[in-house]
């Protein structure tokens, strides 16, 4: 810390520690120091063995990781300066796996797939999700998008969807049922706003009114799961998985940007992920920069109709057009 706002006082102290990305981004921009400075912050080691940090100078937020022997500088918000947070932009597969109690939950079928793309430095982001099942080109020819982690998991999910989108994607995050509803109960719940109200058509099951509404784990899972009473099935029903991501953002950001150190800890317990812990906690960390009310929550157009005897999704054309936008991390023209 010392010697990053050494640096910033003067580019020509020694350079800190910091991604040269990062380095680069804040050069051209002007930083007042003070004198001497007083950093408070809050550090929390993960289950993995890294630390991570978030720490307060003033109103600059710096996030820190340490592996025992060192701490890095993996971004920062310095006051009115645009936050950097890892190279824009950042894109990141949400999968949502359909498997029970007692499966593998990262080699089932991934009944939710979306690409969450943030441009930290315009604070803006974008969801967009696939219809599951998507007639896309897996690792043994065609397929529903679906089916192509079952029994192969999440890897191939994530070369799939790059070969599809052409898009250079950060890494994933996948859960399944078990890991939803952990991560929903120790969150506390959501607050979600629906559009529309929603019949469940299965009995047991509560049904949703349109508007405002505090849900816990079982009834989210359940309400992510609805897709039958829905006037345009699976497309609906991914549009409603991006509405429970927006929630919970809002989530997180109302429990306050020092909560972020033990929340990753929080998702490590109940999803699996191959980002780095820098990546994780700097992707983690723009959560608390969007609007989620300014996000585009869309889900890929297309039409059903058949492959052999099967029932799947032909993406539309316009798809080629919506990657090409979001390349930047933000859907421009939904």
């Amino acid at each position: 810390m010392g010697r990053l706002y050494s640096w910033l006082a003067d580019g020509r102290n020694p350079q800190p520690p910091i991604p040269i990305a990062m380095r680069r981004a804040l050069e051209d921009f002007a930083h007042p120091v003070a004198p001497s400075i007083t950093a408070s912050g809050v550090v929390h080691e993960l289950e993995g063995g890294d630390s991570v940090a978030v720490v307060h100078v003033g109103e600059d937020v710096v996030f820190m990781v340490g592996d025992g022997l060192q701490w890095r500088i993996a971004g920062a918000k310095l006051a009115d300066l645009p936050p950097w947070l890892g190279e824009s932009p950042r894109l990141l597969l949400v999968l949502g796996s359909d498997a029970r109690p007692g499966e593998p939950q990262r080699r089932l079928r991934a009944d939710s797939i979306h690409i969450v793309g943030v441009d930290p430095a315009r604070v803006e982001g974008s969801i967009v999700g696939f219809p599951r099942d998507a007639w896309v080109e897996g690792p043994a020819g065609k397929n529903k998008f679906t089916n192509i982690m079952s029994g192969r998991g999440p890897e191939v999910m994530l070369d799939t969807a790059e070969a599809l989108t052409a898009l250079d994607l950060d890494g994933y995050v996948v859960t399944g049922f078990v890991g939803f509803e952990g991560l929903i109960k120790d969150l506390g719940g959501l607050t979600i706003d629906l559009p529309n109200s929603i019949r469940s058509g299965i009995e047991g099951w509560q049904n949703y009114p349109s508007g405002v509404q505090k849900l816990g784990p079982t009834a989210l899972l359940r309400l992510a799961r609805i897709r039958k009473t829905l006037n345009s099935g699976d497309f609906a029903r991914s549009a409603n998985h991006g509405l429970i991501m927006l929630a919970g953002m809002i989530a997180v950001q109302e429990m306050g940007i020092d909560e972020l150190p033990g929340l990753l800890d929080i998702l490590l317990e109940h999803t699996w992920t191959d980002l780095s812990t820098e990546d994780l906690l700097t992707m983690a960390a723009t959560v608390y920069f969007l609007d989620p009310e300014d996000m585009v929550n869309m889900v890929l157009p297309g039409s059903v109709g058949n492959a052999g005897d099967r029932s799947v999704v032909f993406l539309a054309e316009s798809t080629t057009d919506i990657y090409l936008d979001l390349a930047d991390g933000v859907i421009d023209e939904p």
